[in-house]
């Protein structure tokens, strides 16, 4: 393969090829400008297809129409068709507030901020993250009032992966596999991750059922 055959577009280069014989663009902003606008942007929902249009549904449409159109072309269309300097003024009014808001936050941070912040991203949320089970020991943990111990090497070739008191417990993300369970006489606990934030939805049935069924043993 030649030199030729191979070659990088920068993100800049590639503005510039599309959007160069239009007045206007490629908007040139100040260095490290669209990384800020980007989240403020996003947190004020700015961009939403309430506010601007379901673009890839307007795009797909243009295309249909307008087969050989240029970006010329789409800026027309979307002005004209779907009222777009209307729903870019819109936008822009939804979204600078957060940019305020934003700019007033990002004077308030120093360097021991910015230590702080680092130190929660490198050591705690890494932990955090890896030690799924960890986090779920502990809720079961607050919840029937018991002490909560992880599991060890020995445990864990059993199918044990901690105990709430004396219970055994197994934890496991609900896309575990059915059968890698058969055999293994442990109440299983599954939780399920939300894909947009580090929330989880934890089901506890099984282990409420032998809980609770201890807890009448004894009262007998």
């Amino acid at each position: 393969m030649s030199g030729e055959d191979e070659f990088r577009i920068s993100e800049d280069e590639r503005d510039r090829l599309v959007a160069e014989e239009v007045e206007g663009f490629p908007v040139d902003n100040p260095k490290y400008t669209t990384y800020l606008l980007r989240p403020a942007v996003n947190l004020s929902q700015s961009n939403r297809p309430k506010v601007v249009g379901q673009m890839s549904d307007i795009i797909e449409e243009f295309r249909q129409k307008h087969p050989d159109g240029t970006f010329e072309d789409w800026v027309n269309y979307y002005k004209e068709e779907y009222d777009g300097d209307d729903r870019l003024a819109e936008a822009t009014e939804i979204a600078y507030p957060m940019v305020e808001k934003m700019r007033a936050a990002f004077e308030q941070i120093n360097e021991d901020m910015t230590h702080d912040f680092l130190r929660d991203l490198v050591l705690f949320k890494t932990y955090e993250g890896f030690d799924v089970q960890e986090t779920v020991l502990r809720k079961l943990g607050e919840m029937y009032d018991e002490d909560v111990t992880r599991a060890t090497a020995e445990d864990e070739s059993k199918g044990i992966d901690g105990y709430i008191g004396d219970q055994p417990v197994q934890i496991k993300p609900v896309t575990y596999p059915d059968d890698l369970q058969e055999g293994i006489d442990v109440p299983i606990v599954t939780y399920d991750e939300n894909k947009s934030n580090k929330a989880m939805t934890v089901n506890a049935s099984e282990l409420s059922e032998e809980m609770y069924s201890e807890s009448g043993d004894e009262d007998d």
